[in-house]
């Protein structure tokens, strides 16, 4: 593999957001703005394909949701080459408690904050079985 030299720092800033496959574009909109407090920046109607591109509220974007005509009906697995989970960052404990809180009222099935040497980590799927998690970094 050639990489090619740069004179200017081209290091990467951020993640821009992820694209996720869904089953029904809407549906998984409605979940993820209901159940994450996502709002919904734009939508894309196209010829096989659908999209509702989510942000953070008041933030930058975050998630796509992509909808493809001639997609198959399985569930995720993370088992399978590509995304294993996404990870949403909270910023502290009593958050990460809120959230797994705010799930369980939801009726969301999850992991509850499971400590790890950096933090904890709270895991649970979308209504399509993606895994997603909620994690709190020691400051």
């Amino acid at each position: 593999m050639r990489v090619l030299e740069s004179p200017v720092d081209l290091r990467l800033a951020a993640t821009h957001h992820v694209a996720l496959t869904v089953r029904d574009r809407d549906a998984s909109a409605a979940w993820y703005s209901e159940v994450l407090g996502f709002e919904t920046a734009f939508r894309e109607d196209d010829a096989g394909r659908k999209a509702a591109i989510l942000r953070f509220p008041g933030g930058g974007y975050s998630v796509a949701l992509v909808e493809h005509a001639t997609g198959d009906d399985q569930r995720f697995d993370p088992r399978r080459p590509g995304l294993d989970h996404l990870a949403f960052g909270v910023g502290s404990r009593h958050d990460l408690d809120y959230w797994a809180a705010r799930l369980t009222a939801a009726g969301v099935e999850h992991s509850g904050a499971i400590p790890i040497p950096t933090g904890a980590i709270v895991n649970f799927n979308d209504p399509d079985g993606i895994a997603l998690a909620l994690f709190w970094d020691h400051p």
